[in-house]
C-alpha cells in the first residue's frame, strides 16, 4: 500500500512538471522571438533620431528634414509652440550665428514611440543670426529633447534648456534677452494668425 501511494504521488509529480515545463517553453520561445525584434527596433529609432543631431544641427544637411520628420510635425520648444519650418528657420539662425556649432546626443532612451535624449551644444559665437550679434563668446548649453516616433519619423518633438543662461553666455542683457523672446512670441503669433497652414497642439497637452 505505501509503495502504491509513492508511485502514485511521483506519478503525480512528473505529471505537473511536464505541464509546467510545457507552459514555461512557450513563453522562453516569444521572449526569444520578440527580445532581438524590440532591441532591433529601439535601435532603429535611436539612430533615426540621432540624424537630427548629427546631419541638421552638426552638419546642417538640411536635405535630410524630409526623410527625418513628417510633414506637419509640431515642435515645442520652452513652451512655444513651433511648425516644422519655422522650427527648422530657427535651428538655422543658431548655425549661422555659430557657424561651429556641435550637437551630441549624450543619452538616449526610448520607451514605447519615444525617445528621450539628453544633449550638449557647444560653439563659438560668431556670426549674425536668429537677429544677434557675434560676440566672439564660446556656448555650452546642455537640454533634453522628446521625440514622438510614428510609422518611423518624427512627429512631435519637446525640447527644453535653459535660455536665460544661454544669453548669458552670450553676454546678452536681461532686457535684450526679454526683447528677444517676446519679439519671438510676436513672430509666430504673427505667423499663425496670417498663415493657412495649421498649428498642431502638443498631443502630452
Amino acid at each position: 500500500m505505501r509503495q502504491s501511494r509513492l508511485l502514485f504521488m511521483a506519478l503525480i509529480l512528473c505529471v505537473g512538471l511536464t505541464l509546467l515545463w510545457g507552459q514555461r517553453k512557450p513563453v522562453q520561445e516569444r521572449q526569444r522571438q520578440q527580445g532581438p525584434d524590440k532591441a532591433s527596433s529601439e535601435e532603429q529609432q535611436k539612430a533615426h533620431v540621432s540624424r537630427v543631431f548629427d546631419e541638421l544641427f552638426t552638419n546642417g544637411r538640411y536635405e535630410a528634414i524630409g526623410q527625418i520628420y513628417h510633414p506637419d510635425c509640431a515642435v515645442h520648444t520652452n513652451n512655444k509652440n513651433y511648425r516644422l519650418n519655422e522650427a527648422v528657420g530657427e535651428g538655422k539662425g543658431w548655425r549661422t550665428a555659430a557657424p561651429d556649432l556641435v550637437m551630441t546626443a549624450d543619452q538616449m532612451n526610448v520607451k514605447g514611440d519615444m525617445v528621450t535624449v539628453s544633449w550638449t551644444a557647444k560653439g563659438t559665437h560668431t556670426g549674425h543670426g536668429n537677429g544677434l550679434r557675434p560676440t566672439g563668446k564660446r556656448l555650452l548649453v546642455h537640454g533634453v529633447s522628446r521625440f514622438r516616433m510614428v510609422n518611423g519619423k518624427i512627429a512631435e518633438v519637446w525640447n527644453n534648456f535653459d535660455q536665460k543662461d544661454m544669453f548669458r553666455q552670450l553676454g546678452v542683457s536681461p532686457t535684450q534677452a526679454w526683447l528677444y523672446d517676446k519679439f519671438e512670441d510676436l513672430k509666430l503669433a504673427w505667423n499663425h494668425a496670417f498663415s493657412e497652414e495649421p498649428v498642431y497642439a502638443s498631443a502630452g497637452e
